[in-house]
């Protein structure tokens, strides 16, 4: 099969071409726009690249079967940046679309922050009403839309929660501050989220992909939540610190550094997970999520027990000398 795959550079995007590649029938064609991150790449000499963005690229080939979107931007110095790139970038990629004829899907890789947090309910479910809190949520909805109104092709939407593994990087700073014994807290609520293991994830968008499912929404998500405090303690007792010590952050105080991380960002132009933005979806003690929908019609369960997928990812940051 003929694959496009876009964001194949990131943090999912490396695993997805991987799983894809282990199927020599497979031939994938990756959307390409800084060539120096694809030289770090284990793949590079078993794709076929396409230089360019959503914007502008070298041409399509005309007979692309399967189209994997997951170009987007997490974090930026300027919110007009989520606009560009996750609405309007979409957007530009759909129109690109349109002259493939034997185009027979196409998945586009959303968010939990596109449904917005549990507020009064219990779990979240593909079926009720988005209400997003962040401006990266926003926009990922509105890149739903997009997807749901003007994709040349049946489409699958799959929004993922907290997505970790081996590559992630925004998970580093805290594992790092565990390592020296500290699980850091924000306020005293206790705090549940939803997570999927990165290979997990990728499974399940292949699995969506190849099933008879077509203009579905999936949330893709281990069976249990993990309590944040206890995935910290896990970690510590992965890293060999017996002993931790809880700094629990005041919600106020919280705000305060979200405010001087933005100023530093903007400052510097350099780019952080953590902003008023990111604050905005912490203040919430629960982003959980139903994954009975995909079981159900794809019939898709991560297989990855999660301590041996937190072990995974603590052995790779070590191995790559990060922690």
């Amino acid at each position: 099969m003929k694959i496009l795959v876009t964001g194949g550079t990131g943090f999912v995007g490396s695993h997805l071409i991987r799983e894809l590649l282990k199927d020599d029938r497979n031939q994938v064609y990756a959307l390409i726009r800084d060539s120096a991150k694809l030289k770090s790449c284990d793949f590079s000499d078993r794709i076929s690249v396409i230089h360019g963005d959503l914007f502008r690229s070298e041409p399509f080939p005309a007979d692309i079967e399967l189209v994997f979107h997951l170009a987007a931007l997490t974090k930026v110095i300027s919110p007009q940046e989520f606009i560009r790139i996750n609405h309007e970038g979409t957007r530009s990629l759909l129109e690109r679309l349109k002259p493939l004829k034997n185009l027979h899907k196409a998945v586009l890789l959303s968010s939990l922050a596109a449904a917005g947090p549990n507020r009064e309910q219990g779990i979240l479910r593909e079926e009720m009403p988005a209400d997003p809190i962040s401006l990266y949520g926003k926009s990922k909805l509105a890149q739903e839309k997009l997807f749901v109104e003007q994709c040349p092709a049946p489409h699958v939407i799959i929004r993922a929660p907290i997505v970790f593994g081996p590559g992630d990087m925004d998970m580093l700073d805290a594992f790092r501050m565990v390592r020296r014994g500290i699980v850091p807290l924000l306020g005293r609520k206790e705090r549940r989220y939803s997570v999927i293991y990165v290979k997990d994830l990728v499974r399940g968008m292949i699995a969506a992909a190849a099933s008879h499912c077509q203009n579905e929404i999936f949330y893709i998500a281990n069976a249990e939540p993990v309590e944040w405090q206890d995935l910290l303690k896990e970690a510590a007792r992965m890293l060999g610190r017996k002993k931790t010590r809880k700094i629990v952050i005041p919600e106020i105080l919280g705000r305060s550094l979200a405010e001087l991380s933005e100023i530093r960002i903007r400052a510097f132009k350099r780019k952080a997970i953590f902003n008023r933005d990111k604050f905005k979806e912490m203040k919430f003690p629960a982003w959980v999520c139903s994954a009975a929908k995909i079981d159900s019609l794809v019939h898709f369960q991560p297989q990855t027990p999660f301590l041996e997928a937190l072990q995974e990812t603590i052995r790779w940051y070590q191995e790559q000398k990060l922690l």
